[in-house]
């Protein structure tokens, strides 16, 4: 049985992997851009043609490739129904930042052979990127502050992760912006149908990331953990708080958390993540469910939550290999499934460690993003 397939980007890597979003010091002399449909090698010209304002930090940006063809390159990249990322160049700096292609919900996607998947109209034309400004961060900073009509400069698809038809069963963990290649994913399977199940873990810093998100279960996030979240360092502390601890104080919380946040108008992302559920069809059957967690409301990802996931029988008839993806920023990935490594000049997996590392995780397959 073939396993899951990476795609190393061949250039200096000065961050962490692609799909988080690494810079790279593009290493050839500088030249004009490539007028051609966007592909690996040369940077084309597209423009900023919408700014949609997710939170005070994050923003959705929509590039088109105005006047030309439907890039095939990006047809093809949707219908192998994997991860992908483009490079977005900063041209002052010569350097360039690697961003992951959100899906356009609902925009004529269809099953083809083998699992793969197709894409019709301006989900083709069109690259949809979920950009965060990051504190001293050249590349974010530098589009956050463009106009709409600006040029950028893009190069791509690069294939961060192959997923074989036979993947049936994936749990994604998901840290912050770590989130677009979750939605990569959902997408790809919900075409497939054939009984695919996905489980989204999703944590952020904030409620303002994930406004009205409700996970599929009340208990979310319940228990109470030692430190002050995924996206300030490693815990302290090895485990869960007892129930008995906290039982009658969580439970209110928890009641109330819920219950102000189905009031509220759902987010951007919420809403497209919701969208991704109504692929299930009963000619594609498909199982998608979202878990949400934010540290200012003290909600983390526990993982007596993974491991009672993980540990859940397939359905009955149920064929196929299951995963495991870890996608979000380092603390988070190495206190999940341990430290990436460097290894001939480039970043690998690594041994699994962290959270995962610990539980019993026969039948499943592990990928560090």
């Amino acid at each position: 049985m073939s396993r899951l397939k990476r795609y190393p980007i061949p250039l200096l890597i000065l961050g962490t992997s692609a799909v988080a979003g690494a810079t790279y010091r593009i290493l050839a002399p500088p030249s004009s851009s490539s007028t051609s449909s966007l592909n690996p090698h040369t940077f084309t010209p597209y423009t900023l043609v919408d700014k949609q304002r997710v939170s005070s930090t994050s923003a959705i940006f929509t590039l088109r490739q105005q006047g030309a063809t439907e890039p095939e390159s990006v047809r093809e990249a949707w219908r192998r129904g994997g991860i992908w990322s483009v490079q977005i160049k900063q041209p002052q700096l010569q350097i360039a930042r690697a961003y992951t292609p959100l899906p356009s919900v609902g925009v004529g996607v269809q099953p083809g052979p083998d699992g793969a998947t197709a894409v019709d109209g301006d989900a083709a034309r069109e690259l949809r990127l979920l950009i965060r400004q990051e504190l001293g961060g050249e590349v974010s900073t530098y589009l956050h502050r463009l106009p709409l009509d600006a040029q950028i400069e893009v190069r791509g698809p690069h294939v961060e992760l192959e997923l074989p038809a036979h993947v049936r069963e994936v749990v994604f963990l998901a840290g912050g912006t770590g989130i677009a290649p979750a939605m990569q994913i959902a997408r790809a399977l919900g075409a497939r149908g054939h009984g695919c199940r996905m489980s989204v873990f999703w944590a952020n810093r904030r409620r303002e990331e994930c406004v009205g998100g409700v996970g599929d279960g009340r208990g979310d996030g319940k228990t109470t953990r030692r430190w002050t979240g995924w996206f300030n360092g490693l815990g302290r502390g090895s485990g869960d708080f007892t129930q008995q601890q906290h039982q009658r104080q969580q439970g209110q919380d928890q009641i109330s958390l819920t219950d102000r946040h189905e009031d509220q108008e759902k987010g951007d992302i919420v809403k497209e993540l919701e969208a991704l559920k109504s692929q299930n069809t009963s000619q594609r059957p498909f199982d998608l469910s979202l878990h949400y967690y934010v540290d200012e409301e003290r909600t983390f990802i526990q993982p007596s939550e993974i491991a009672r996931r993980i540990g859940q029988p397939r359905d009955e008839g149920g064929v196929g290999s299951r995963v495991i993806v870890v996608s979000g920023p380092e603390g988070f990935l190495e206190h999940w499934a341990g430290k990436k490594r460097w290894a001939g000049g480039r970043e690998v997996q690594g041994p699994l460690g962290g959270q995962l590392g610990r539980m019993d995780l026969r039948g499943w397959e592990v990928v560090k993003l």
